[in-house]
């Protein structure tokens, strides 16, 4: 829907240009050095990957993160906790949709051009397969779906569709230019996520959710309620 609405914001107020797209994006300079090579965004990107990792590190253990893991589990749930689900979904929208704009800007800096075509459905179903392949929730899970797929889509795929195309130029097999593997994105990558839905639910890298003893937790709780007393007596026998 935002990619549609943005195609058309060319008229009667012209903001996005419509489907001819913006042109010409002036590229950044940080610290007087312009940046125009893609080894300079290279380290960009890594800073920023770096910046959101502690960032996202902040919110898992905090009160908004169990928020949302809880509204993530049962939503029932989490509501009769007192958690406010619309207040907890738009933060959680909010938050990600800063992450991908702040990506959104280097990426219009690097490629000099953005127009709607950059943005389509099968650019979702891709950052959603990276998600659910890595594990949702998990930090490094998702780092290493994100890998797998870029690398699959990027390398794997596309080797795959010249070797096929050697194939059929030899004369060896014949298939369907429609049927290469590089046009078979969506259907590679829905069997993707039926085969981690039946066999490996949790990723490859699940979420570790901390475990805690009650034993350990229920000792330090009373030492924690005696130390008190204990320095009292200290202090009164000084005195």
């Amino acid at each position: 829907i935002i990619r549609i609405v943005f195609n058309n914001l060319d008229k009667p107020i012209n903001i996005t240009n419509g489907a001819m797209g913006l042109s010409s994006v002036t590229p950044p300079s940080i610290f007087g050095i312009n940046l125009v090579y893609p080894s300079q965004f290279y380290y960009v990107v890594l800073v920023i990957l770096g910046a959101v990792i502690f960032i996202v590190r902040r919110f898992e253990y905090s009160k908004v993160g169990r928020s949302w893991k809880a509204v993530r589990e049962n939503e029932i749930a989490a509501q009769a906790m007192g958690i406010h689900l619309v207040r907890t979904k738009l933060l959680a929208f909010a938050i990600g949709a800063s992450f991908s704009g702040m990506m959104g800007v280097v990426f219009a800096a690097k490629q000099t051009f953005v127009d709607p075509t950059s943005f389509t459905l099968l650019e979702s179903i891709t950052i959603l397969v990276m998600v659910i392949l890595g594990g949702m929730g998990s930090v490094p899970g998702v780092i290493l779906g994100a890998a797998v797929v870029t690398i699959l889509n990027l390398q794997v795929l596309t080797e795959l569709t010249d070797w096929f195309n050697q194939l059929s130029l030899n004369e060896v097999i014949s298939i369907p230019d429609a049927l290469s593997p590089a046009k078979m994105q969506r259907f590679i990558f829905g069997g993707l996520l039926i085969l981690f839905a039946l066999y490996r639910s949790q990723g490859l890298l699940p979420a570790k959710q901390p475990t805690f003893d009650l034993k350990e937790l229920k000792e330090e709780a009373e030492e924690e309620e005696i130390q008190p007393v204990i320095s009292t007596a200290e202090k009164n026998v000084n005195l």
